[in-house]
């Protein structure tokens, strides 16, 4: 027998297209969402926590305390029978002490199976603009009831997650705006470079390896320098330029990142030029 997918919230595509601007769907980042979830597994004493994205068809698993196999970023469809998918429909959270008890979930059939946990507690995230961009869902094999003052607890958690997830969200904004403004003053002031030169330029700002061949036409240009080593580094004009951009090097260096991925935040920037 087909499952049905679950309803979706009246500002659905707002939401969704929410959910996608903070990056984490495709590219999770539990370490930031991980204290949350031990800190309701702890407050809560359920078994397990967990927070979701949902976007416009999927849910999307972030961060988990109390599952050993979990894997950040698992998705999975946004259907019927899932009881987290309903909890972006409300602004209250979802708490059923006992499933099998509970007039509507009673016939899920994970509790019709014996296969399905008894206590739930489910939290929408909600962000700045209204939009529940996820859930924080507790989870217990055995019934399990929670107090006020847990629930308000709870909450408080939900609300410095939604905090997180708008902060994620403008930094990308900013981010983007920010790298145009820099475009346009990289362009004005040398408009005989390209934009395979201002990505250049940004990876020698950010400290990453650049050849001299590749940089030939920022050396003429004397925003940089040849070392005897072939080592090519800012000018001192390449430097100013920085600062007339407002893009200071020392903020990009303090970035901890290596090789291949220090090169992907480049071209990660760089693709929101287009």
């Amino acid at each position: 027998m087909s499952v049905g997918l679950a309803p979706r919230p009246a500002n659905e595509e707002m939401r969704a297209r929410a959910v996608v601007k903070t990056g984490l769907i495709d590219a999770p980042n539990p370490e930031i969402f991980q204290v949350y979830c031990d800190l309701a597994k702890d407050i809560t004493g359920f078994e397990e926590a967990q927070f979701s994205l949902y976007d416009g068809e999927m849910s999307c698993g972030i961060a988990n305390a109390g599952t050993a196999d979990f894997e950040p970023g698992e998705k999975g469809l946004r259907h019927e029978n899932s009881i987290c998918s309903y909890v972006l429909l409300e602004t209250e959270p979802l708490i059923m002490e006992d499933i099998s008890k509970d007039p509507i979930w009673k016939n899920h059939p994970k509790i019709l199976d014996g296969t399905g946990v008894l206590g739930y507690a489910g939290f929408p995230v909600i962000n700045k603009d209204n939009f529940a961009l996820g859930t924080l869902c507790m989870f217990n094999k055995k019934p399990k009831a929670l107090s006020e003052h847990q629930i308000e607890l709870i909450k408080k958690i939900t609300n410095n997650i939604a905090l997180l997830l708008d902060n994620q969200i403008d930094q990308k904004e900013m981010s983007s705006q920010k790298m145009l403004e820099a475009l346009g003053v990289f362009q004005k002031s040398f408009e005989e470079l390209n934009l395979d030169d201002f990505k250049l330029f940004l990876s020698l700002a950010a400290g990453l390896p650049v050849g001299a061949t590749s940089a030939k036409n920022l050396v003429n240009c004397s925003l940089c320098d040849v070392l005897e080593n072939k080592k090519v580094n800012l000018s001192s004009m390449g430097r100013k330029l920085l600062l007339d951009m407002k893009l200071e090097s020392r903020p990009m260096k303090k970035v901890k990142i290596q090789g291949n991925a220090a090169e992907d935040l480049i071209d990660e920037m760089f693709a929101s030029l287009n």
